[in-house]
């Protein structure tokens, strides 16, 4: 008579169906990890932004910067990231490259309302090329940030000087870069 041994172990067969789904799972979160690190990215960019645009905002309320350098109404300022001190101290964009020169903060000084009423836009873009064109200030939404080729967007302008025109622009919706014009103005002066 035969005596059965007692198999407590598993199979190969086993064992790779359990490495086979290990690794199912894996690559799904790691998918799953990839885009909340991307769109954490995207919202600390445009995060940053507005923090360039609150310093602006700030250095002008404290008289930082000489009254006469405020644009006259229908006109507005260009204020390049650059001259711009944060309290991070770091010009390092979330996707490790530092911001471009074509970085701005656009003062708009409103001509609908009765007396001056500033608006503030914001383009913003790294070395790398991610970023986003003129926008205003209240707009920005995470979801608008491109990824590598901000450049080639209608509404991003490189090398802003002293009497070009530009046009400002609102985002109308946070899931499609669509943005409609919200005003032109002329640059009555650019801090560098």
């Amino acid at each position: 008579m035969k005596k059965r041994m007692n198999r407590k172990g598993f199979t190969l067969i086993e064992l790779l169906a359990v490495i086979i789904i290990l690794a199912i799972l894996m690559t799904l979160a790691i998918t799953a990890m990839s885009g909340y690190i991307r769109g954490a990215r995207k919202d600390t960019f445009v995060t940053t932004a507005q923090q360039y645009a609150n310093s602006v905002r700030l250095s002008f309320v404290n008289g930082e910067y000489s009254a006469t350098v405020m644009p006259s109404r229908g006109k507005c300022l260009v204020v390049s990231t650059n001259t711009v001190a944060l309290e991070s101290g770091s010009h390092e964009s979330p996707f490790g490259q530092t911001y471009s020169d074509d970085s701005y903060i656009i003062i708009l000084n409103d001509t609908t309302s009765g007396q001056d009423k500033y608006e503030y836009f914001v383009q913003m873009s790294d070395a790398a090329g991610n970023g986003f064109g003129i926008l205003q200030e209240s707009t920005l939404d995470g979801d608008l940030v491109i990824e590598k080729d901000v450049s080639s967007e209608s509404n991003f302008q490189d090398d802003i000087a002293t009497g070009d025109t530009i046009n400002l622009y609102s985002a109308t919706s946070s899931t499609t870069y669509s943005a409609y014009t919200r005003a032109s103005c002329q640059v009555s002066g650019v801090i560098e």
